[in-house]
């Protein structure tokens, strides 16, 4: 295929540094820590190549250009969308299936990103779990695409274009700097706060700052910010907002900057134009490849796994490229057939949704175990426990009456075991109350979490208020908890009266979750297995605990000795037959209630008068 006589190959070497930063960081993050400014740099590149193509003089039609974006996007996306499609149906279990389903409807309907809005939150699916994740930003510049021929053509006739766009520009940015203080998934999702990235790049075609003379200052500063941004950013920063002007600009520059020498030698060289040709497909492949491998890998994949996907990747990328996107833009007349089979492609999205994972792809004795979800806990969902609607602590987190009180404190593993301690106290003759956070272990004054100390501090006055007989402290308790913290606060309980604190340790920590591990079992063996080793935590989280417990003289019950034994053979099953944990770390209903089993007893004992 003859390029154009616009057609610049140092853009393509700047796509290639774009795909390299963001790959480089999805396989090992400590190599590249901000490598993700990889995605800011191709909304640069995208909003100069789209308005320079929309502002040719002559112009072109709305529906030629929609039709060559088709051409553009829909081929390479439909192809990953089936084979990513196709891996899931064979690895993941059906809650997952189903959220690839969703995935898939969002991105055939360009809203990938406003998807990964409804996703936040404790019991989020963790992004490395989710095979489309990286689709977001193909909503945000599909969604560009709709809206900015239109509005461009609404001020072509304008005499301040140029003010209005800048105008776009400064509102767009505003918005993401105020996000980025407020409301940060929202700072990084939504269109509205990352138009501006897009629209630099368009004011650099519209106002036609490239340069024809060589200016090698700007090229060199441009592409030593983006580097800069790779190698100094981190996921722990306010990013995009304010941060994400130093990658922006440096791209913009570098546009800016044809033929200076970095750009004439670097970016248009032979092997940096070619990984830029290919880009779009790799941005497209090596996701899903790395995601599935560390779901098969239980999250630790080693350096040849990783880098045996992306080199998966890199193939399927070349072949993609040369049998699927370079027949089809010549094909003018292939856009009607793209366009039905990528809803087709949404459609078989649905029908996953509706069939909720497909749960009959497996064998009846792992169907419920298969289909188990964490938010399922009745526990999850009342006022009492933080991440629930309209939460809060107050005096209906404690039960009334004159019967002794028991109080659980602690994060969502206590709220995991809620519904098993208020049966077991029932039949113990006691009233329970509840102060349960998620992440927030209960540890007063813990640490840098304003949510965790604020809860905690409420839950400290108002036990000191209601003066329970019992208080259990329960969370998962890692070596990061403050133990000096921790006996601080036990000190505070015994001051406010309470003659009786219980520390209950913390669950053993499956290294996917509970079901998968059954399910992979299942597969190699045939057999539903009773107890596993493998997969699951050592028990020095619980020993540290143990020995805390006992120089801050409280009572200590371990739950690791309750469901493993000295083999380290950890129980996965109730004996009805139900998943003991329903991901990781958070007990099931059934799973509370067999653990409760073991130390009702104990742990309703009331303390001397």
């Amino acid at each position: 295929m003859k390029p154009s006589e616009n057609y610049r190959p140092d853009i393509d070497g700047l796509r290639a540094v774009s795909i390299l930063l963001v790959v480089g960081y999805h396989a090992h993050p400590w190599m590249l820590p901000g490598g993700f400014v990889g995605v800011d740099v191709f909304f640069v590149i995208s909003g100069f190549l789209i308005t320079r193509i929309l502002l040719t003089p002559g112009g072109v039609s709305l529906a030629t250009f929609y039709a060559r974006r088709i051409r553009r996007i829909f081929p390479a996306l439909t192809a990953v969308l089936l084979a990513t499609y196709a891996l899931g149906y064979a690895i993941l279990l059906p809650p997952q299936f189903r959220m690839l389903g969703e995935n898939i409807v969002a991105s055939a309907l360009f809203v990938s990103n406003l998807f990964q809005l409804g996703q936040a939150g404790y019991f989020a699916p963790l992004a490395g779990e989710n095979p489309l994740l990286h689709l977001w930003s193909l909503g945000v510049e599909e969604q560009f695409y709709i809206f900015w021929p239109l509005a461009l053509g609404v001020l072509a006739s304008s005499p301040h274009r140029r003010q209005y766009i800048l105008g776009a520009i400064a509102l767009s940015l505003v918005a993401g700097v105020a996000l980025a203080r407020t409301n940060l998934e929202w700072g990084f999702y939504a269109p509205l706060p990352r138009a501006w990235e897009l629209l630099i790049g368009g004011i650099v075609a519209e106002a036609n700052l490239v340069r024809s003379r060589s200016n090698n200052l700007l090229g060199t500063i441009g592409l030593g910010a983006i580097a800069a941004s790779a190698l100094v950013f981190d996921r722990a920063m306010a990013f995009p907002g304010a941060l994400a002007l130093l990658p922006v600009m440096g791209a913009a520059l570098v546009i800016a900057s044809p033929n200076a020498v970095l750009n004439r030698v670097l970016l248009s060289s032979r092997p940096a134009v070619l990984l830029g040709l290919i880009s779009y497909p790799l941005y497209l492949w090596h996701w899903p490849l790395l995601a599935y491998v560390g779901i098969v890998r239980h999250g630790v994949p080693n350096f040849i796994e990783v880098w045996a996907a992306i080199l998966v990747a890199a193939v399927l990328s070349i072949l993609t490229y040369r049998y699927i996107e370079l027949p089809v833009r010549q094909r003018r007349n292939a856009t009607p057939a793209w366009a039905i089979t990528l809803a087709a492609v949404g459609a078989m999205g649905m029908a996953t949704i509706l069939s909720s994972g497909f749960v009959s792809r497996f064998p009846l004795e792992l169907q419920q175990i298969a289909s188990v979800r964490t938010d399922d806990n009745a526990a999850f969902g009342d006022h009492c426990f933080l991440e629930a609607p309209g939460s809060r602590f107050d005096g209906s987190c404690i039960e009334q009456g004159n019967k002794p009180l028991i109080l659980l404190w602690g994060d969502s593993n206590a709220a995991a075991l809620y519904p098993a301690v208020t049966d077991a106290a029932t039949r113990a003759s006691f009233r329970v109350g509840r102060f349960n956070a998620p992440g927030c272990a209960p540890i007063l004054d813990a640490g840098p979490n304003a949510s965790c100390a604020e809860s905690n501090g409420a839950a400290i006055a108002l036990i000191k208020e209601s003066r329970p007989d019992i208080v259990v402290l329960h969370a998962m308790w890692g070596f990061e908890n403050d133990l000096e913290k921790l006996g601080r606060t036990i000190d505070s309980l015994r001051s406010a009266g309470i003659s009786r604190v219980v520390i209950i340790g913390p669950p053993p920590v499956w290294k996917r979750t509970l079901p998968h591990a059954i399910v992979n079992h299942y597969r190699f063996s045939h057999e539903l297995p009773d107890r596993l080793a493998a997969g699951v935590s050592g028990p020095a989280e619980d020993d540290r605990m143990a020995d805390f417990s006992k120089s801050a003289g409280v009572d200590f019950v371990s739950l690791r000795k309750v469901l493993c034994d000295p083999r380290q053979l950890c129980l996965v099953r109730t004996p009805a037959g139900e998943v003991i944990a329903t991901d990781t770390i958070h007990l099931s209903p059934g799973g509370a209630r067999s653990v409760l089993d073991v130390i009702g007893a104990d742990l309703f004992r009331k303390p001397p008068a």
